[in-house]
């Protein structure tokens, strides 16, 4: 198997996550952000975007569903166990986070961080402010769910944690607001003790 990354990027943090927890041998090809507009790159994922991965025939893109094809590689993990409500659990807050969560996490990063590193511009105020509603109407459902858990679904990690995770990957440089939140903030804590996620945390400079 091949990955196609870029180490800055949520989505390909999650998958390489995932590889390195449950120590596959999957070949990461990092790319540079010109590398996804080639025809070569587009021929295997028309949306131009990482994680790609490249598994024989298949051409598999959305981290999501790549995280969740190669953890069934490794049978008996916890990550994705082989217990389809448990997978539908996992499922559920893996959607959850992609549909809800990440909309206030990614506004914190792009304009407080990426528009200045990347774009050298200044944050919109407007936009910032849609961020913080939609990060403070979505952390409740998650600091609740975690006021009596280890982890999100109890005492292992799963899929869902390098899912929900990766969006805060960047929360204390892009100054998302936590102190209303210490279950998120002890979870955090605890997933950045596993070896898998400390290894992947992106790293601004």
């Amino acid at each position: 198997m091949k990955l196609y990354s870029i180490s800055l990027s949520n989505n390909c943090r999650r998958v390489n996550a995932t590889i390195q927890h449950l120590g596959l041998e999957v070949e990461i090809a990092e790319q540079g952000f010109g590398d996804l507009k080639t025809p070569d790159f587009l021929s295997m994922n028309p949306n131009g975007k990482v994680p790609l991965l490249v598994d024989g025939d298949l051409r598999l893109w959305e981290s999501r569903a790549i995280m969740q094809y190669i953890a069934t590689k490794k049978p008996g993990n916890t990550l994705w166990p082989n217990d389809v409500m448990r997978q539908a659990d996992i499922s559920r807050w893996q959607f959850w986070e992609a549909a809800h969560l990440s909309r206030g996490t990614t506004a914190y990063a792009f304009e407080t961080l990426f528009k200045k590193i990347f774009m050298k511009q200044e944050a919109d105020p407007a936009a910032l402010a849609q961020g913080e509603k939609d990060w403070h109407a979505n952390a409740p459902i998650l600091e609740a769910q975690l006021a009596s858990r280890k982890f999100i679904l109890g005492n292992d990690v799963t899929l869902a944690d390098f899912s929900v995770g990766a969006c805060f990957s960047f929360a204390e440089p892009s100054g998302l607001p936590m102190d209303k939140y210490p279950n998120i903030k002890a979870w955090l804590g605890r997933m950045n003790e596993l070896p898998a996620w400390k290894n992947t945390t992106p790293k601004l400079g």
